[in-house]
Parts: structure tokens; sequence; C-alpha cells
């Protein structure tokens, strides 16, 4: 009878644990310390994790001043801190377990949706941006990641500081969870604009997008 009771013990634990990570959302890095980190999870009240500790289905494997390595279900993510000191991580770019060519995303604090990238295999952060006719960075961010983009076509972009040069040319790959695509057309305005790299429908027209509520998949065709 003990022992009955333990197993049924045991799966109630199993599938609460479960679903805890299932519902894992976003999760934001209010301050970042070393071998501990305070984070909030699906925008609840923020907590001290220490490393190796876990908080409502998010683990945190190690954490510095300057960043934080995390674990959900198996899949590590690295957080940095953006310019306003707080990082708003949606946990994007994570491919649907049924669809390795479909990706969820989630709505971050803000109302935008933001993906982890790979481009040509060094990592970058989007802003998914559906009023972006280009994919569009930075020339900071293009030479951080390694990019030669200067070989492109020379244009002018219009910025909030106003007319900027901007290079118009093809990206070779840009991989989010198991969606791979090639050849994309990209823009790289000198300076700092824009602040954070846009996803825009070079990549995103080439996929099925879907919103519902709080959530955007995209699904390769």
């Amino acid at each position: 009878m003990r022992l009955i009771i333990k197993l049924v013990i045991l799966i109630l634990w199993c599938a609460g644990s479960a679903q805890a990570r299932a519902q894992v959302h976003s999760v934001k890095a209010i301050a970042l310390f070393e071998g501990r980190a305070m984070l909030s999870v699906n925008s609840g009240k923020p907590k001290i994790v220490h490393a190796g500790k876990a908080h409502k289905g998010v683990k945190l494997v190690s954490s510095n001043t300057s960043e934080a390595v995390i674990d959900i279900d198996g899949q590590s993510q690295t957080l940095t801190l953006n310019s306003t000191t707080t990082l708003d991580y949606a946990m994007g770019g994570k491919p649907s377990s049924n669809l390795s060519n479909s990706v969820t995303l989630y709505v971050d604090g803000r109302g935008f949706f933001e993906t982890d990238a790979k481009v040509n295999g060094r990592p970058l952060r989007f802003l998914v941006d559906t009023g972006a006719n280009l994919v569009v960075l930075s020339s900071e961010q293009a030479n951080r990641i390694g990019l030669e983009y200067k070989s492109g076509k020379r244009t002018y972009a219009s910025t909030a500081s106003g007319t900027a040069p901007m290079y118009h040319f093809e990206i070779d790959q840009i991989s989010i969870g198991g969606i791979n695509l090639y050849n994309i057309g990209a823009g790289v305005i000198e300076g700092a604009y824009p602040q954070q790299p846009l996803l825009g429908m070079t990549f995103l027209g080439r996929l099925d997008m879907n919103r519902s509520g709080n959530t955007m998949t995209l699904k390769r065709r």
C-alpha cells in the first residue's frame, strides 16, 4: 500500500514538473551577480536563484555580472543584459516539439516578439518586424558578427536621426530553431541604428506566420 502511494506521489510530481517546464514563456533577468541571478519567470515576482538551483522550471546553471546561463527542460540559453540593464527574454526560437520546421515565439513585456537566431552561424537576437521590408542591422551589429556587407549595393535609409548610408546585400544563412533559410536580402545601416536587429519580410515573407494571443508561430512552407 505504501509503495502504491509513493508511486502515485512520484507520478504527480513528475507531471507537475513537466507542466511547469512547458509553461515557461519568458524569463527576465532583473539583476546578475557572481553565482546567482534575480529572475522573473512569466512576469512573476522576481526571485534570487543560486547557481544549480531552479525556479518555476528554470534552472540557473551559472551566472556572473555580465551573463547567466539557464536551462529549461534540457535546453540551455544565455541571458545577457541589454542597454537598459533589463533583459526581456522570451524563450523564442525554440522549435515546437512536433514540427522541426516550426518555431513558436512568445510576446515580451513590451508587446513585441523577439527571437534568438544564428546569422551565418553567429548568434544574434532579433526583433520580429513585419513592417520592415528587409532584415536590417546596424553596422556595429554586423561588424560584431563578421558580416561582409560593404561589397553590397550602397544606398540610403531614413532613420530617426536622418538619412544614413545603407548597404544592400544577401546574408548566406539565417537559422531560427529548426528553420534554416538561405540567401536572405538584408540591409546594413552605418552607425548604431537600429538599436536591435530587425527580422523583416525578406525572411518572414518566406514563412507562414500565425498570431494567436500572446504567441506567434513561424512555419516553413
